[in-house]
């Protein structure tokens, strides 16, 4: 049984637009309110250049991923003053399950971090409860591994990335920054160092 959630997401985790069950389960109810795995689609902005990406992010980091994680349900406010169709307002009240990272920041090319930090990183997906969630397309952090990233950061809850395959850029030997399969942008530490002191 797997149930489909589809997110609405503007580089960080929003509320979620609609929410689809399927079941080849005779006892369709039951297996309904007692998924094994939960299926996040999200839509998340896409951008053309890396610089792109460093204009919109408020943080772009280098930095390791630690072997520390949480998993958590994250419940967005509701927005002040709008009322909101009854399916959008059950599944914000039921959350969205996140795999928050800690990222030990090396180096800064914008943002209010300096090396020595850590930053929090959510991603969407984890398992909670005996119930595997997993994001469509998402690519997770892989622990110790070595990223540039591009954030958006919030004051109350962690940092998401802009996009789940253009806003991580894994760093190879040489301080070589490898663009994920399905991105495009092409990037490297000279370029990001010379938009850093624009």
């Amino acid at each position: 049984m797997r149930t489909q959630q589809i997110v609405r997401a503007a580089g960080a985790l929003l509320l979620a637009a609609a929410a689809a069950a399927c079941s080849a389960n005779a006892d369709h109810t039951d297996a309904a309110a007692h998924p094994q795995s939960v299926l996040y689609r999200a839509d998340y902005p896409s951008y053309a250049t890396a610089g792109e990406l460093y204009g919109r992010a408020s943080v772009v980091v280098q930095g390791q991923v630690e072997a520390t994680q949480r998993v958590v349900r994250l419940v967005q406010a509701a927005p002040p003053g709008q009322v909101l169709p009854a399916p959008v307002e059950a599944e914000r009240r039921e959350g969205m399950v996140v795999t928050v990272r800690t990222v030990k920041v090396s180096r800064v090319f914008k943002g209010a971090v300096k090396p020595g930090d850590v930053v929090q990183v959510k991603q969407l997906g984890g398992k909670l409860d005996g119930v595997t969630y997993t994001e469509e397309h998402g690519v997770p952090l892989r622990e110790n591994g070595q990223y540039t990233l591009f954030l958006e950061t919030y004051p109350d809850q962690p940092a998401s990335l802009l996009n789940p395959v253009q806003a991580q850029y894994p760093v190879e030997s040489g301080n070589g920054l490898r663009s994920l399969p399905g991105n495009g942008i092409r990037t490297s530490v000279a370029e990001l160092a010379t938009l850093a002191r624009k």
